[in-house]
C-alpha cells in the first residue's frame, strides 16, 4: 500500500554519513568560576535594593492611598443612613497606564488589611460587555470557581429544596456571599476607565444603583488624563447616582526619583550604578515609557548582568575570606584595566613600589587583603559622592534656584567626574555668598539634617583625622547675630548687590561709572564673615568628595556602567537585525560557503539560505513584484541542473515567500492577481 492512502505510518529517513556543514559545539559550556558565590551575592545585593524599592513604593503612596482607605472606610453601610448615591472615588493616576496596575493591587491590599471590604479589580480587556462584566464581578468578588461550561452558563440552574438558582452573572450571589462574610462594603475599581466603553459605564452605574440598599458598592474609576474629561463621557442621570470625591496620585517622575534616590544614589550601597547607563534608564522613562516597574527591571538586570559576567564581582561579599577564594578569580583581577594601569603607574615610583609590585602579582593572599581593602575604601568614596550631591541638591532647594535641578540629574555629572567645575556648582555657591538672613535659616535646617545622616567632611586633621562641618555652632552664632539685631529687615552679606552703589564722575567731558561697596552695619558684617565661612567648608567639602569614581582602582568590580546588553534587551532594533541577517547571512551562520561567491561578496548564490535569496531580489524590484519573474529568478540560483524535479525548490520559494509574509514585507495585491506588494524598504 502506498504510503499516502496509510493512515499512520513509521518514517524512516535516510541515513546521513557525512558530517553537518556546520560546526557542532561538541565541549563544555564555558566555565564559570565560584558562580554559585555570586549568585548569592546578587541575591543579597538585590534583597536589599528590593527592599527600598518596596519602602519608597509605599512611602509615596501612603499619602493618597490612606485618604482612599478613610473614604471607603466611611462609605460603609449604615441601616439608619441608607445611601442615595453610590461612593465613587476619581482616582486621578497619571497618563502612565502601565503603573496603574501595580498601583491598584497595592491599593487593594491596603484596603483589605485597614476595612472589611470586598476588593475587585476590573478592566476592559475582559469585560467587553455588561454580562461578561457581572460574571467577572460576581467571581473576583466572591472568589467564587467558575467551572459550568460556556454553553450552559447562561441557563438557569435546577430548582433546589431552596428555590431556584441563580444565574453567574447575577448580583444576588454577591449579596448572599455579603450576609455570610459580614463584609461592611463592595469595593469595585475599574482600572483603566478611559478604555471602557461610555454606554457601558453608564449601563454598570445604573445597574450598581439599583442594588444599592441591598449591597453597599463603592465605586473606584482609574483616570488617567482628567476628572473632567471623565465626567463628560457620562450621563447626566448617571452623574447623579455618584457621589464622586477626587484623589490625585503622585506622577511617575517624582516617584522615579525617589526610586533613583533610594537605590542608584543611596549612602549604603555596595555596587554602584555608572552614570552612562543610569542616563540611559531615565532618558527611556522620560522618551518611551513612564512605568516604575520598568526602571525597577532595568536596574534589576543591570545588577544579573555585573555579577554573571564580572567574576571578581564575587568580592564583594563582605562575608569572603581567602580561603573561599578561587585563583581564577583573583587571576581575573590581575587582569582588570584599572590594575593593570595601578601597576604601570607604580612601578615608575621607585624601587620600594617595585617590590610591592611584584607581592601583588605573585602573592595571593596580599593581592586578596588589597582587593577587600580598596574595595571597602572606595565604597565610603563613593558613598561619600552620593551624599555631596544630595548636599547640592538641598542646597539649591534651600536657595529656591532656577531652573530646578533634578537629584538625578545632579547625581549622574557627579559619577561622570564632571561636576565639580561645571557652572551648576559655581551658580550655587555663589547665590549661596549672596543670600540674606531669611534664606540661611533655612540651609541651616536643611544641613543639619544631612548632617545627621552623614558628616560634611572639609578637611583632615592631624593623623588623618575627619573634620566635619559643626552645623549645630554655626547655628548658634547664627541665633547670637540675629538677637542683635536691631531692624527687622533681613541682614545682607557683603556680596550682596543691595549693598553696592554707583557713583558717577563727569571728566572732560566724558562719564565716569564707579562701583562702591556701601558700608556695613556690625550685625551685617558678622553674618557675612559667618556666610563667608560656611561658603568656604562647604567649598572643601564639594572639593573633597566629588571624585571621579573610574579613577579609582578596581572600579570594574564596584561599579557597573555597560550599555551594551541593558541596550539590547531594553531597547530592541530587531527589524534591523533581521534585515542584516537576510542581506548577510554568512555573519550568522559562520560558514565559509555564503560568504563569498567567485571572489565577490555578498553574491546570490544557492549556498544561502532560500529566504535571503528571496528577500534580496526582492529589495531589487519594485512596489510591485512579478512572482513568476521571481521563481524564475530564484529556480536559476538555486535550482538544480541535473534534477528535472522542481518540487523541492519550488518548496523553498514558497517557504521564503510564506516567511517574508509572516515578517511583513510583502503582501498580496488586488491590482494584479500574480504580483504581490512590497511593503516596507531596507532602511525606512
Amino acid at each position: 500500500m502506498e504510503l499516502e492512502h496509510q493512515r499512520c505510518y513509521v518514517y524512516q529517513p535516510n541515513p546521513d554519513e557525512e558530517r553537518p556543514s556546520k560546526r557542532q559545539r561538541t565541549g563544555k559550556a564555558s566555565f564559570q568560576p565560584q558562580l554559585k558565590e555570586r549568585v548569592q551575592t546578587y541575591r543579597a545585593l538585590w534583597a536589599e535594593q528590593e527592599q527600598c524599592i518596596q519602602s519608597t513604593l509605599e512611602e509615596a503612596d501612603s499619602a493618597t492611598q490612606g485618604s482612599i482607605v478613610d473614604f471607603v472606610a466611611a462609605a460603609g453601610f449604615s441601616p439608619a443612613q441608607p445611601k442615595l448615591a453610590i461612593p465613587t472615588g476619581l482616582v486621578v493616576a497619571g497618563p502612565s497606564i502601565a503603573s496603574h496596575g501595580p498601583y491598584f493591587e497595592r491599593l487593594g491590599r491596603k484596603i483589605r488589611a485597614d476595612t472589611d471590604s470586598a476588593y475587585t479589580i476590573l478592566t476592559a480587556g475582559e469585560c467587553p460587555n455588561l454580562k461578561t462584566l457581572l460574571k467577572h464581578l460576581v467571581k473576583k468578588a466572591t472568589s467564587r470557581v467558575d467551572d459550568e461550561d460556556e454553553d450552559d452558563v447562561d441557563q438557569p440552574k435546577r430548582p433546589s429544596r431552596y428555590g431556584p438558582r441563580l444565574l453567574n452573572y447575577d448580583l444576588g450571589h454577591i449579596q448572599e456571599w455579603r450576609k455570610k462574610n459580614h463584609v461592611s462594603s463592595v469595593v469595585v475599581t475599574i482600572q483603566d476607565s478611559e478604555a471602557f466603553d461610555a454606554g457601558l459605564l453608564v449601563d454598570l452605574i445604573d445597574l450598581l444603583h439599583s442594588w444599592l440598599d441591598r449591597i453597599p458598592f463603592v465605586l473606584l474609576f482609574g483616570i488617567a488624563t482628567s476628572a473632567d474629561s471623565f465626567e463628560d463621557r457620562l450621563s447626566g442621570q448617571s452623574l447623579r447616582y455618584l457621589e464622586g470625591e477626587r484623589f490625585d496620585v503622585t506622577q511617575s517622575d517624582d516617584i522615579i526619583e525617589k526610586l533613583f534616590s533610594a537605590t542608584v544614589a543611596s549612602l549604603d550601597n555596595r555596587l554602584f550604578i555608572g552614570p552612562q547607563l543610569c542616563r540611559r534608564m531615565l532618558d527611556r522613562q522620560k522618551d518611551y515609557v513612564q512605568n516604575v516597574q520598568d526602571f525597577c527591571d532595568g536596574l534589576r538586570y543591570a545588577f544579573m548582568s555585573h555579577f554573571y559576567a564580572t567574576i571578581p564581582s564575587v568580592f564583594l561579599d563582605d562575608g569572603l575570606e581567602y580561603k573561599d577564594t578561587r585563583a581564577e578569580s583573583l587571576e581575573a583581577v590581575r587582569n582588570l584595566p584599572s590594575f593593570r594601569q595601578h601597576i604601570e603607574t607604580r612601578l615608575e615610583q621607585g624601587t620600594f613600589a617595585r617590590r610591592t609590585v611584584r607581592t601583588l602579582l605573585e602573592s595571593d593572599q596580599e593581592l586578596f587583603d588589597k582587593i577587600k581593602y580598596d574595595i571597602s575604601s572606595a565604597q565610603n568614596e563613593l558613598s561619600c559622592l552620593a551624599h555631596a550631591a544630595n548636599v547640592l541638591f538641598s542646597v539649591r532647594e534651600a536657595l529656591q534656584m532656577t531652573p530646578n535641578a533634578k537629584a538625578s540629574t545632579i547625581w549622574i555629572r557627579a559619577a561622570s567626574g564632571d561636576l565639580l567645575e561645571s557652572p551648576l556648582l559655581r551658580e550655587t555657591m555663589l547665590s549661596l555668598k549672596k543670600m540674606p538672613s531669611n534664606k540661611f535659616a533655612d540651609l541651616l535646617s536643611t544641613l543639619k539634617e544631612l548632617s545627621n545622616q552623614k558628616g560634611l567632611l572639609y578637611e583632615r586633621g592631624p593623623k588623618n583625622a575627619a573634620v566635619i562641618i559643626d552645623v549645630s555652632g554655626i547655628r548658634s552664632e547664627f541665633n547670637g547675630i540675629l538677637a542683635q539685631k536691631e531692624t527687622s529687615a533681613p541682614l545682607r552679606t557683603e556680596h550682596d548687590v543691595q549693598n553696592d552703589s554707583v557713583r558717577a564722575t563727569v571728566v572732560a567731558q566724558k562719564v565716569l561709572l564707579e562701583k562702591h561697596k556701601a558700608a556695613l552695619s556690625k550685625q551685617d558684617q558678622a553674618y557675612s564673615d559667618l556666610v563667608s565661612r560656611v561658603h568656604s567648608q562647604l567649598t572643601s567639602f564639594f572639593e573633597m568628595t566629588l571624585i571621579d569614581p573610574q579613577a579609582l582602582l578596581f572600579s570594574e568590580i564596584f561599579m557597573y556602567d555597560l550599555k551594551s546588553p541593558h541596550l539590547e534587551v531594553f531597547q530592541p532594533k530587531p527589524r534591523f537585525s533581521v534585515e542584516r541577517a537576510m542581506v548577510l547571512p554568512h555573519d550568522y551562520l559562520g560558514c565559509d560557503c555564503c560568504s563569498s561567491i567567485d571572489g565577490k561578496e555578498s553574491a546570490l548564490g544557492a549556498t544561502q539560505p532560500a529566504t535571503a535569496i528571496v528577500y534580496q531580489m526582492y529589495l531589487e524590484s519594485g512596489a510591485l513584484i512579478n512572482v513568476t519573474d521571481l521563481w524564475s529568478a530564484f529556480k536559476a540560483i538555486a535550482g538544480d541542473e541535473d534534477d528535472d524535479d522542481e518540487s523541492k525548490t519550488m518548496a523553498l520559494f514558497q517557504r521564503a515567500l510564506a516567511e517574508l509574509k509572516y515578517l511583513g514585507l510583502l503582501r498580496p495585491t488586488k491590482k494584479k492577481t500574480d504580483h504581490v506588494a512590497k511593503v516596507m524598504w531596507k532602511g525606512l
